[in-house]
């Protein structure tokens, strides 16, 4: 319930801080509401009319499916169906509703959202930051994967949460069958979360000396680790949610640093397949991870590097902010409402 309400609260300071920056600053001609949460959508709409604005409604997570089949409510429960009537309106009230999800625009057309009003736009990453400035910087953590690919070690690296929804346990897992193979792996799990306790407990007990784990790192250090790792490894949890599509960040990140991919997550789209950057597993198949890794292994230097490349070309052509932003500014056009 207190969550609840801070959400409310938010929601109903967003109308007075639109107006009081638009005094501030000038008025707008587009006012794009983010969605965390549905509940500002009626304060920017609101703030838009009154401003004479356009009002865009950028959606992260569908609401309120995400509350049904994540958190298990039921559809007749009041959040779920509060929610349910904000979504309808603001699919109906919204000129353009952006989505990080691509298959998203069925679900929104079910709702009330109008033809030619959605526009997917990913995620994406800076194209002057696009190198993997491996050689200005430095760390105890930058230089223990650099020294362990130096003593030809296999360096497999997840940076990421640790939570349930990445599904780690397989990976973890998967280090056993490695470890009964003799391979010359090390599997670097960097970050934090609810889960690090048990997954660190879990490779005590099953794959000692093959799996190792890093506080979470400062994202200069860890691009420049990528560098010098092996594959990049990303996992989650298999959720009919995924239907939607998911445009993660580290996989961007792992893109751009150029390296081969493991791409243990069930959903729709998928950008290592697409591009030929990595292997597909199920995040719930040790086996078929070891077997994965076993693969890369297999490749020469220069396939892998061939194969990493592939990905990072993608990235620069189709996902960086400098292609995305004339896309998004297209896509929501010009000038104020008619």
């Amino acid at each position: 319930m207190g969550r609840v309400l801070s959400m409310l609260v938010f929601a109903a300071l967003l109308l007075p801080f639109c107006m009081i920056q638009a005094v501030r600053r000038g008025r707008p001609d587009i006012i794009i509401y983010s969605s965390p949460h549905p509940f500002g959508v009626l304060s920017c709409w609101l703030a838009a009319r009154l401003l004479r604005a356009k009002f865009v409604f950028e959606v992260r997570d569908l609401w309120p499916l995400s509350l049904i089949e994540l958190a298990g409510l039921s559809e007749t429960n009041l959040l779920v169906r509060a929610t349910g009537l904000i979504e309808r309106f603001a699919y109906a009230r919204a000129d353009k509703v952006i989505s990080l999800l691509p298959y998203a625009e069925p679900h929104m057309r079910g709702k009330g959202l109008s033809a030619g009003k959605f526009l997917w736009v990913p995620n994406g990453v800076v194209a002057s930051d696009a190198g993997t400035r491996a050689d200005t910087h430095d760390s105890p953590f930058i230089r223990h994967v650099r020294d362990l690919r130096q003593q030809g070690v296999f360096v497999v690296i997840y940076a990421g949460a640790h939570g349930k929804p990445n599904s780690l346990d397989g990976l973890v897992r998967s280090a056993t069958i490695l470890k009964q193979r003799n391979a010359n792996v090390r599997i670097i799990l960097v970050g934090k979360g609810e889960s690090k306790a048990h997954l660190s407990s879990l490779a005590a007990r099953e794959a000692s000396g093959i799996v190792e784990f890093f506080a979470q790192q400062p994202k200069e250090d860890v691009m420049a680790a990528l560098a010098f790792a092996s594959a990049g490894y990303i996992s989650l949890k298999s959720e009919p949610l995924f239907r939607f599509g998911v445009s993660p960040n580290k996989l961007w990140d792992y893109m751009r640093g150029g390296m081969p991919i493991i791409f243990a997550c069930t959903v729709n789209n998928n950008p290592v397949d697409e591009y030929d950057c990595g292997l597909s597993v199920d995040p719930d198949s040790p086996d078929e991870i070891a077997s994965a890794i076993i693969q890369l292994m297999r490749l020469t230097e220069q396939q892998r590097k061939a194969m990493g490349l592939k990905g990072r070309e993608a990235v620069l052509e189709h996902y960086t902010y400098e292609t995305l932003a004339p896309k998004l500014l297209q896509g929501l056009g010009s000038g104020r409402p008619a």
